[in-house]
């Protein structure tokens, strides 16, 4: 099945599996949603996130050669808390604007703000420099009112509080959702979005199961931040958007739905968030 996968780095995929594998890819989603635009439906969609300043022109020469992106493909510009990044929050920012604008100028504006957020994981930078980077761009996603995409890795309240003091207009989704209920209750009071990926069928992850199923329909996203996450039995080995079928039959045992059902509901939630 060509399903909605609402974080996927494909150029990531096509450096970790080929230009050709990414093509294929890309050709699968665009015969579908051919066809459910010839019954009158909406499609499935793709969305692409940013890690960087500068990855957003080269993304667009990879997914837009002739200046267009396909119809079901959506991008999103941010900054990683990398190294990088947070050598220089403000510097990163502005190189970040500038990039948006340039795309924006060639009828390209991105659809989301992000990848952005905490990382006290790998906890390349110190938390006042994260928490700058993160801040700078909740108030990006505000200006513009686009939404945003947010990366929070052990850092959940940490997270909650600077959403909740930026005060962002702009809808809030919590990508690669990665705690238990008692979080996901907290993160869906302040108004967030959440979206589950393929660690949702790994070992030891009952407490997101948990949380999976008790998410409202009108919150609910899935994801296969590919080329990672690979849902078993391909754990640990690169994925791309067509894995993601195996995260949606498990979401859906989980919320006791049929897996077309709650691929309409992601797809419907995906359009309604990206355009």
């Amino acid at each position: 099945m060509i399903l909605s996968d609402t974080h996927a780095h494909l150029s990531l995929v096509s450096e970790e599996l080929g230009k050709e594998r990414l093509a294929s890819l890309i050709g699968d989603y665009a015969r579908a949603w051919e066809s459910t635009a010839a019954e009158g439906r909406s499609g499935s969609l793709l969305l692409d996130p940013g890690v960087d300043p500068d990855d957003l022109g080269p993304r667009l020469e990879l997914l837009a050669p002739e200046g267009r992106l396909p119809p079901f493909i959506r991008l999103a510009a941010g900054l990683w808390p990398s190294a990088r990044n947070l050598a220089s929050p403000r510097s990163s920012l502005d190189a970040l604007e500038v990039s948006i604008a340039r795309a924006s100028r060639d009828g390209l504006e991105p659809a989301a703000i992000g990848e952005c957020g905490l990382d006290y994981h790998h906890m390349e930078g110190s938390a006042e420099a994260q928490a700058l980077l993160f801040e700078g761009q909740i108030a990006l996603a505000t200006r513009l009112g686009l939404p945003l995409i947010v990366h929070s890795r052990e850092a959940a309240a940490e997270t909650l509080v600077l959403i909740s003091r930026g005060r962002s207009s702009a809808p809030v989704i919590i990508h690669c959702f990665g705690y238990g209920p008692s979080e996901a209750r907290a993160f869906l009071d302040s108004g967030c979005w959440l979206s589950f990926a393929g660690n949702l069928t790994y070992k030891g992850s009952d407490a997101l199961r948990e949380a999976c199923a008790a998410v409202p329909d009108d919150r609910f996203l899935l994801e296969t931040d590919s080329p990672y996450m690979n849902p078993v039995p391909l754990r640990g080995k690169a994925s791309t958007p067509l894995d993601i079928e195996r995260t949606y039959a498990l979401a859906a045992g989980l919320r006791s739905v049929g897996v077309g059902e709650l691929a309409e509901t992601v797809s419907r939630n995906a359009r309604s968030l990206f355009g």
